[in-house]
């Protein structure tokens, strides 16, 4: 790998970059320290320089730098003040440091940059920026080089500045001038300029740092090499007409940034933490990059799982196991290969997330993926709302606004995860549920989801109880209820002997089913609320249950979210006592706990012979007693017979506060199949 984190051109030491890639932030921290320079050049129009240096001066809050030749511009251009530029960091640096800044670029009017598909910056750190670039430029080479030498031989600067006339003049030929003009022939005017001005520079300094867009630099040194052909270029901007830095928002930083906001803020705090005073104690260049390496967007992939991870299953009590964690890993990963890329995405995030485990794990990845913390609050400048379209003002105007960089986007602003509505005013959904929690009802897609469990259950249980029933004896004169393949097989080389099996059929059905997820009886109550649940139709099962507080936790207008610690289920249903009335109080005194009381009541009201409890421990022999008493048969199964997907739609379900609230339900309550 070449160490070198620059490109060496007489007295410029140059970084190619990618804009607002960390990557190549972290390679002008390397180049400012191997090269200590006399003077740092960037890609940036000097008729901007004031407003780019107070903005920098303000991060880690968040900038958008607009500018137009317009006093009241429906389109913007912009330079985003992202932390994680190369740009950005190189002018950074500079102001902290007190090094000579120059801003080299070119304004041109109407300048939409070609969209490129960028290869993935994360091998940098393998290959190097020496390597890296030479194979990028081979590419751009192909593509737009032969063109831009086309190009050079003939363009002029003429018309290119913004001017006291563009942006707002209809003349007809004055707009045909402008469009024959395409985005490489700007490009060619902005390389020569650049050219011009470093010509002017390099006699005065010694070393000079110079950052710039990776595919202009191949240009701009042919025009260093032929300084004659610059001579016709001027230096001197016109400055714009509206010029302004809008306040973003941490919540808008993805549409901001590049990176992850969540990279892009963990740079941040690296930078804070350690840069303070790193350039008055490193001893050598290794030292730096030893330090830089720490930086590992890897491990923020990581975290960012992890973090949902544990937000995921505090507030849904799932467990995400080992083995889906690890299988979330593998599918962004693969998902990136796909796209070649090393690194993930935020859309590869959340499409692995919302299929190795739901959508509402894929909303808390993206709340972590997503995060900016840092808001200024103070009003010193106007907040520009960001979406996928383009800006609102603090009027409320749409603003479009045109990057100054190249990129794809591609599917980078896609959410694949179904969108939850908001509140149309604070306490809207508390409003709702306070008006209807009196007239409590189920959500009828769910019952359904239950109703089907119920049964799954149900003949898994039976499937074994009959196994339970089997007997293997070894094949004389009938085959009975066929052969014993296990048992046969099992002894046939040693015996030489056929086993078949006779099935003895159940005396009795299940109507009864006790599903306890905690016992809740710690010195703190979890789940405090308890209720019978009658059922509407003949195809539903009576219920009673003990749950979290309905309203706790709404997730729309009058729809609340409910964790269920306990519940019984009757099918048929059957009109019997209330299971948590307090007149029947008196029944379950010999009972300890609610699980225990939902117990004794589906012993009591059972009609069939088998009693199912499934639950994390067996129940006290008493209970086995008093269903024989009752000529029952309690059967225990263990809550990890069942897998946790199986039964995650039986432990969280939502009420609704009146019948009405069933026809926006769908809405906000998401059903996996």
């Amino acid at each position: 790998m070449d160490e070198k984190p620059y490109i060496k051109y007489k007295n410029l030491h140059v970084i190619p970059s990618f804009h607002s890639r960390i990557e190549f932030a972290k390679l002008v921290n390397k180049a400012f320290f191997q090269v200590s320079p006399d003077l740092i050049a960037v890609e940036l129009p000097s008729n901007i320089r004031e407003e780019v240096f107070e903005s920098i001066k303000r991060l880690p809050f968040l900038s958008l730098l607009g500018y137009a030749d317009t006093l009241n511009p429906t389109q913007l251009s912009f330079v985003p003040i992202d932390p994680g530029d190369s740009i950005i960091e190189a002018i950074k640096l500079g102001l902290e440091h007190d090094i000579p800044l120059e801003l080299v670029d070119l304004s041109v009017k109407d300048y939409s940059p070609i969209e490129l598909v960028l290869p993935d910056d994360h091998s940098l750190n393998k290959i190097g920026l020496n390597s890296f670039y030479k194979r990028v430029s081979e590419v751009l080479n192909r593509e737009f080089q032969e063109k831009k030498q086309e190009i050079r031989e003939r363009i002029t600067s003429e018309d290119v500045f913004f001017d006291e006339s563009s942006g707002e003049s209809e003349d007809e030929e004055e707009e045909e001038l402008e469009q024959a003009y395409a985005a490489l022939e700007k490009d060619v005017l902005r390389e020569q300029y650049m050219a011009r001005h470093l010509l002017r520079m390099m006699p005065l300094y010694r070393r000079i740092l110079f950052v710039v867009g990776m595919g202009h630099w191949e240009n701009i040194k042919y025009f260093l090499e032929h300084p004659e052909k610059t001579d016709n270029i001027e230096i001197d901007l016109i400055p714009h007409k509206h010029v302004q830095i809008y306040n973003i928002k941490g919540s808008d930083a993805r549409f901001l940034l590049r990176e992850l906001p969540y990279d892009t803020y963990r740079w941040v705090k690296f930078k804070q933490k350690h840069f303070q005073d790193i350039f008055n104690r490193l001893e050598s260049p290794d030292q730096l990059d030893d330090f830089l390496v720490s930086y590992n967007k890897v491990k923020h992939i990581s975290n960012i799982f992890l973090k949902a991870k544990r937000n995921y299953e505090e507030e849904f009590k799932e467990f995400v196991d080992l083995h889906r964690l690890k299988t979330l890993f593998q599918y962004s990963r693969n998902l990136a290969l796909t796209e070649r890329r090393l690194m993930p995405n935020l859309f590869n995030l959340l499409i692995s997330s919302k299929n190795v485990v739901d959508d509402d794990f894929g909303w808390r990845v993206f709340e972590k993926a997503t995060k900016y913390p840092y808001d200024d609050d103070s009003d010193t400048y106007e907040t520009m709302k960001l979406s996928v379209e383009g800006g609102y003002d603090p009027n409320g105007r749409f603003v479009r606004l045109k990057t100054r960089y190249a990129y794809h986007e591609g599917k980078k602003d896609e959410i694949p995860l179904k969108e939850t509505p908001k509140e149309e005013y604070p306490g809207q959904w508390r409003e709702k549920w306070e008006e209807g929690k009196w007239s409590a009802v189920s959500y009828p897609p769910e019952d359904i989801l239950v109703e089907d469990c119920f049964a799954f259950i149900h003949n898994k249980i039976k499937k074994s109880l009959k196994e339970h029933h089997i007997h293997i004896e070894e094949f004389k004169s009938s085959l009975l209820d066929g052969i014993a393949i296990k048992e046969t097989l099992r002894n046939w080389g040693i015996e030489k002997k056929i086993y078949v099996k006779r099935e003895h059929q159940l005396q009795g059905n299940i109507d009864t089913l006790v599903i306890i997820f905690d016992k809740d009886d710690g010195p703190i109550e979890k789940y405090p609320h308890t209720f019978d649940w009658w059922a509407e139709h003949d195809k539903e099962s009576d219920m009673a249950l003990y749950t979290t507080n309905p309203g706790d936790y709404l997730i729309g207008p009058g729809i609340s979210h409910v964790e269920i610690g306990g519940m019984l289920s009757m099918f048929p249903p059957r009109n019997h006592q209330n299971v948590f009335d307090m007149f029947s109080d008196l029944y379950f005194l010999d009972t300890q706990n609610k699980a225990e009381r939902l117990l004794k009541a589906g012993i009591r009201f059972s009609q069939e012979r088998y009693v199912i409890y499934i639950s994390p421990e067996p129940p006290r022999k008493y209970f086995f007693t008093m269903a024989g008493i009752k000529n029952r048969e309690l059967v225990y199964i263990p809550l990890e017979y069942f897998s946790k997907e199986s039964l995650k739609r039986l432990k969280h379900v939502h009420i609704l506060a009146g019948r009405d609230k069933r026809k926006i339900a769908r809405e906000y309550i998401y059903l996996s199949d």
